[in-house]
């Protein structure tokens, strides 16, 4: 038997044994934990896309709650600051969207649409510059359907999306000073969207392939034409190869190269089948994938294959992205490594 002294030199030695123990064992319940990620904007504005800058400093498209669709803007942010978003655009009839900041953090890329009325019968979108801090502004394409602009590494370049139809996009490129204009893919048919041009001298975007059905009309068949579900490419700059990345079935979408050109982030179905528990807008889960050696990881379930790529923050140990989780758009934040597991490693 211990004496008083024994037992509590025995509970000196176990109690940090005990704590660690308990810190490293699953749950009793036998459920994992799940991620908890924070919401980059506050509350009351509803967030379609952002885009991290190399000063830690966000640009996203969104407008305050209750706002209608039309008053949609670029809207500057400090995530963590106890200060509201600073609107930066403010351009009466027309709607910006789709924010990317310079490499250097000089300004901001983004799409100007603008909106039908009685002066302007067709909707028509371009690529604008806007200077920061001093918001000097320039047009950079004439459109009539550009979208989803993307910086080279260098700074000098950005990649973007020209609607040609109804279902047909091309990848172009353009310098930063709206001259050198370049067809990387003329006229593909299907939808390209989110290219992203990472640090490998390659482009990585989301291509929607055409898909065909006979819908039953007056005792007749007829075809019926729309988009496919998503699969991402790859455009090599050096070689001028186009070749699929990830195409297996899935829904694929929205890809998004790391700072230091590592990983490439995604929002994929990866194999969900049941919305059960989650928003329906939000059946996709976020991924990364390791360039170096091909190593898959889930990240967050819960994320909808909507709205803006995910965003890397500058040190690149978080990952933005986009989710309903709380019935309203938003963006949601958390430290990627954290979250981390092991595609079939389950």
């Amino acid at each position: 038997m211990l004496t008083g002294k024994e037992r509590g030199l025995f509970l000196l030695v176990l109690a940090p044994v005990l704590a660690i123990f308990l810190a490293v064992s699953p749950p009793l319940d036998g459920k994992e934990k799940t991620p908890t990620p924070n919401r980059v904007v506050p509350d009351h504005y509803d967030v379609w896309s952002m885009d991290w800058g190399p000063h830690g400093r966000i640009a996203f498209c969104g407008k305050k709650e209750r706002e209608v669709g039309a008053q949609m803007r670029i809207w500057l942010y400090q995530p963590g600051s106890k200060s509201e978003p600073v609107l930066w655009t403010g351009t009466g009839s027309l709607i910006d969207s789709s924010p990317k900041w310079a490499p250097d953090g000089s300004g901001v890329a983004m799409v100007r649409k603008t909106v039908l009325g009685p002066e302007a019968r067709e909707l028509t979108t371009g690529i604008w510059w806007k200077e920061f801090p001093s918001g000097a502004g320039m047009r950079l394409t004439t459109g009539p359907l550009d979208r989803d602009p993307d910086w080279a590494p260098s700074g000098e370049a950005l990649v973007f999306v020209r609607g040609e139809g109804l279902f047909t996009s091309s990848l172009m490129t353009i310098q930063k000073n709206g001259l050198g204009l370049k067809t990387l893919l003329p006229k593909v048919q299907g939808f390209i969207t989110t290219p992203d041009w990472g640090k490998n001298d390659k482009i990585y975007y989301t291509l929607f392939r055409l898909r065909k059905t006979l819908v039953e009309a007056g005792g007749y068949q007829v075809e019926s034409w729309g988009l496919d579900q998503g699969s991402i490419w790859v455009y090599d700059l050096k070689t001028g190869e186009n070749l699929p990345f990830l195409e297996n079935g899935e829904d694929n979408r929205h890809p998004s190269v790391s700072p230091d050109g590592r990983y490439v982030a995604y929002i994929s179905t990866g194999g969900q089948r049941d919305p059960e528990g989650k928003v329906i807008r939000d059946r996709g889960s976020l991924y990364v994938q390791d360039l170096q050696n091909g190593k898959k990881y889930t990240i967050s379930a819960g994320v909808s294959l909507n709205g803006g790529p995910p965003a890397w923050s500058p040190d690149g140990r978080q990952l933005a992205f986009f989710s309903f989780r709380d019935n309203r758009p938003a963006v949601w934040s958390l430290r990627w490594q954290d979250h981390a597991q092991l595609v079939g490693d389950r």
